[in-house]
């Protein structure tokens, strides 16, 4: 028994695989640009900074106060807490802003992608009328 022939490429009723994804030139920037990826990895690493920051300044702060006032450790948590409430306010004014920035540059994408068509449509009038 043979095997039969393959049929010619353009037959075939699906093609080769790409070998990379297509690029999509109106896509918006995110999470899978260069852009999202370094914004969102400098958001992480603020997040992270202002929360140990506002944390261990709070501690200490508590833990100095304690000291000077030989009482317990309720100032140590006291610090503790409020930096945490100060850090986690912090890290959601960071978020804000982030993703704002972010938004900006998914509006003027867009704006760029409709001024692009427009312009292709012109000039595809236009070069329709000179031939």
């Amino acid at each position: 028994m043979s095997t039969p022939s393959p049929a010619p490429k353009n037959e075939r009723e699906f093609g080769d695989p790409p070998l990379e994804s297509p690029q999509i030139p109106d896509k918006a920037v995110g999470l899978t640009s260069d852009i999202g990826k370094g914004a969102y990895l400098a958001l992480f690493s603020q997040i992270g900074i202002s929360l140990l920051i506002a944390n261990l300044g709070g501690a200490l702060l508590g833990h100095w106060i304690d000291g000077q006032l030989n009482s317990g450790p309720i100032f140590l948590l006291l610090g503790f807490v409020g930096g945490f409430v100060a850090g986690a306010v912090a890290a959601a004014r960071l978020v804000q802003r982030t993703l704002r920035r972010l938004d900006a540059f998914d509006v003027a994408a867009k704006v760029a992608k409709r001024e692009r068509e427009a312009r292709e449509r012109d000039a595809a009038r236009l070069k329709g009328r000179v031939e």
